[in-house]
């Protein structure tokens, strides 16, 4: 009889699964996005763009993730006057697909064309990144930077004299969670 008494809850339970949190794996998601460059004699040093993102990103567990961004900026005091682009990455971290803190790293590709009243350049390579958030319910924030190539901005915009040494991006994102 007590073996029966403790064997009841054992059953019950199985009989009545635990549901698991559930993971929400989709964001889609809009925000502020900066880019500036560096050379070695600081004159770029006033060159930032500065726009907005749509950006969308896909966990396949709660450490991987893939991310892809597309960005409009806007530079008014500089011979390109805007820029348009996309980036995507893929991140390894904790919490990217359950409620509350998250953080990654990972590595990407870039592509982005400058736009001024006269002629066009465009720019691609690789980039490594990283970034931390906070995944509610319904809602996400994240905070990502990255570190560009270098070649490509170097060979248009670099001189003998000055090289181009830093591109860096501040992506600051507020997403749905699906």
């Amino acid at each position: 009889m007590l073996f029966r008494l403790l064997i009841l809850p054992v059953l019950l339970t199985a009989a009545f699964p635990v549901s698991a949190i559930e993971l929400k794996k989709f964001n889609l998601g809009a925000g502020y996005y900066s880019l500036q460059l560096y050379d070695e004699a600081d004159t770029y040093d006033s060159d930032r763009f500065n726009g907005i993102s749509l950006s969308a990103s896909y966990a396949f567990s709660d450490n991987i993730a893939l991310q892809a961004t597309y960005y409009e900026l806007r530079k008014g005091d500089f011979a390109y006057s805007d820029a348009d682009g996309r980036d995507v990455f893929l991140y390894a971290g904790n919490g990217l697909a359950t409620p509350g803190g998250k953080w990654y790293v990972g590595a990407g590709y870039f592509n982005e064309q400058w736009h001024a009243s006269s002629a066009s350049n465009t720019f691609n390579g690789f980039q490594l990144g990283g970034g931390f958030g906070y995944n509610g319910e319904i809602i996400a924030l994240d905070l990502r930077l990255s570190f560009r190539d270098t070649d490509d901005y170097d060979n248009t915009l670099g001189t003998q004299s000055t090289r181009i040494v830093t591109a860096g991006v501040l992506n600051l994102v507020l997403s749905a969670r699906f």
